[in-house]
């Protein structure tokens, strides 16, 4: 009787760790470079896509995939789109030159779509696989903010067709 125990206990914990344990986007307050107070997740009904970086160097990735991308989502209506850049930890002296300079390089519509984030610098890189600063890093969540597809490192066409896929997806999910 024991060891019939024993085998469904270790039957019961394979089970489990095959099945992938859910993520969640953190809860972040933001404010874009339009100053518009934005917080993910926001159960508004919409998905929501997130490039986010955790350098400099990780914006040349986020280039690549708003040139890959077949809709543009920054004007989508049915999709939430924001870009986050991480300066958890940045001298507030610095950041107000940093900036000053993204406001003049970031032109509309982007500037209400890009958000700098200051805090759960941690929880975004679990969530994202963080592995190299120098990449972007990109999360798609349904509207409670369960991440649903993820991704990093410059756009290819293959990862922007799985993209297009599950936005697809969620879109005619609800």
């Amino acid at each position: 009787m024991r060891e019939i125990l024993t085998k469904a206990a270790i039957a019961t914990l394979l089970l489990q760790a095959e099945q992938p344990s859910a993520h969640f986007v953190p809860r972040t307050e933001a404010t874009t470079l339009d100053g518009t107070r934005v917080v993910f997740p926001n159960d508004n009904g919409k998905p929501l896509l997130i490039v986010l970086s955790f350098s400099h160097k990780g914006s040349n990735d986020l280039t690549s995939w708003n040139k890959h991308f077949k809709v543009s989502y920054e004007t989508d209506p049915r999709v939430d789109y924001f870009e986050l850049a991480d300066f958890q930890g940045v001298p507030s002296f610095v950041m107000k030159m940093i900036l000053h300079g993204m406001r003049r390089s970031v032109h509309e519509p982007e500037r209400s779509h890009f958000a700098p984030f200051y805090s759960k610098e941690d929880e975004w890189k679990k969530i994202t696989g963080y592995k190299d600063s120098n990449v972007a890093y990109l999360a798609l969540a349904d509207a409670k903010g369960e991440v649903m597809w993820q991704s990093s490192g410059p756009a290819t066409d293959a990862k922007a067709s799985d993209l297009e896929k599950a936005i697809t997806k969620l879109l005619s999910s609800h």
